[in-house]
């Protein structure tokens, strides 16, 4: 045999394996074909949930940073309203302090008063029995008559504690 036959020989194997080669490759890429597809919509789908995902903890994510901003603003407004209630209250006090004050120069004042209009109905009356005891002596001086004052101050006009 000619080394030419040889070489033929060696090229038709060489051509053939090649060809084997050829044919497994593309029943292993037209097989994997399927798989791939399956991992590409797993790969999709799964992008879509990361997606998703994403866009609820960016909502998340601005819903509580509105809840802080606005409790941060209720809590200054419920600091505004308790240092109110206290400025409320120590005027109420005051103001209590105050009545009480003058209820007090009232009470005292009508006390006087009460004293002042008692004393000089007392003082009336003296009086009064006084000229009432001259004239009754100059008009008879044979009664022997001594001195009564004709009324005393009423009881209501006195005070209570007098």
């Amino acid at each position: 045999m000619d080394s030419t036959i040889w070489l033929y020989i060696a090229l038709a194997i060489f051509v053939v394996g090649l060809i084997i080669a050829i044919v497994g490759v593309v029943m292993l890429i037209s097989g994997m074909k399927e798989p791939v597809k399956k991992m590409k919509g797993s790969a999709n789908n799964l992008k879509e949930r990361v997606d998703k995902l994403n866009l609820e903890v960016s909502t998340l994510s601005h819903t509580a940073n509105e809840l802080k901003e606005d409790v941060q603003i209720k809590s200054e407004k419920v600091g505004v309203l308790v240092d109110a209630a206290k400025g409320t209250m120590n005027s109420v006090v005051d103001l209590n302090a105050s009545v009480r004050a003058i209820t007090g120069g009232i009470a005292s004042r009508v006390d006087h008063d009460k004293r002042s209009i008692a004393e000089v109905n007392q003082y009336s009356n003296t009086a009064i029995g006084f000229v009432n005891f001259i004239k009754n002596r100059t008009s008879s001086e044979t009664v022997n008559t001594t001195y009564t004052p004709t009324s005393a101050a009423d009881e209501n006009q006195l005070p209570k504690n007098y």
